[in-house]
């Protein structure tokens, strides 16, 4: 749930935010597939906001906007927490559970949780020649291109096993094996899941930097490239099943901090 165009990271010790993100490498590009995956996620990717918590005690507070994106815009879009669908933590010691955030801008998540994921569906998004309007394309006049917006924000602060599985079922990033334990130039592993099932032809980038797309088996490595908050986003396009968009656009988010080594 994410603005996924290279994006400028400001860290702090409460906030969870994306990092400097590299324009994309040609070495990335293996083949004419995840060529043409990485030109598709360049031209969707750029259309959603950044979505990102600010712990708040032992509770969590949701920001969107495009305060860590290169691109103007906002810092801080207020929105309804009506657009907020499910809401999951995993307590320390305790179940996965569902929980309901709080009804007043901006979302409180009640934690602590060891890890948190957030799904949120905003609705309807066409650009025009006038700029970018959450509605769909059939009230405006001009539309250049319409979607409509899930998004999905996940955080891992504390690593048990039973993390090793989705939390929702949106699209989501799923690491195989403790992520807080990784350390410069090794590889993190991810599972794409949406439904309970691996999810083929998801662009994933670190850092903003697209990295590849997912196979039939949902699977997709990422080499570590620094300390401290990690960003990780997907992102797919689907066929809409209506008339007020051209598609939809299922985005998602993680991250996980890693401590600075001596």
């Amino acid at each position: 749930m994410r603005d996924s165009c290279p994006a400028t990271g400001r860290r702090g010790p409460r906030s969870i935010a994306s990092r400097v993100g590299g324009r994309p490498r040609s070495a990335a590009v293996a083949c004419v597939g995840v060529a043409l995956g990485l030109a598709l996620f360049a031209s969707s990717s750029c259309r959603a906001h950044d979505y990102w918590f600010e712990s708040d005690g032992q509770d969590y507070l949701l920001f969107r906007g495009h305060r860590y994106s290169e691109h103007t815009g906002e810092k801080t879009v207020p929105y309804d927490p009506a657009i907020i669908r499910r809401a999951y933590c995993a307590s320390p010691n305790g179940p996965v559970q569902r929980v309901e955030p709080s009804a007043e801008y901006p979302a409180r998540i009640a934690g602590p949780c060891e890890a948190l994921v957030v799904q949120a569906d905003s609705g309807y998004w066409s650009q025009t020649l006038m700029g970018t309007k959450n509605q769909p394309k059939g009230q405006l006049f001009g539309v250049l291109r319409s979607w409509r917006a899930l998004e999905n924000v996940k955080l891992i602060n504390t690593w048990r096993d039973d993390l090793s599985r989705p939390l929702s079922d949106g699209l989501e990033l799923v690491c195989q094996s403790d992520p807080l334990r990784l350390r410069t130039k090794q590889k993190l592993r991810l599972l794409v899941m949406q439904e309970g099932k691996p999810r083929e032809g998801v662009t994933v980038a670190y850092d903003g930097d697209p990295r590849g797309v997912t196979g039939k088996d949902g699977r997709i490595n990422l080499r570590i490239r620094h300390t401290g908050m990690q960003r990780v986003t997907a992102s797919v396009d689907e066929p809409s099943p209506d008339d007020e968009a051209d598609k939809v656009v299922r985005s998602t988010a993680l991250f996980f901090e890693l401590p600075e080594v001596d």
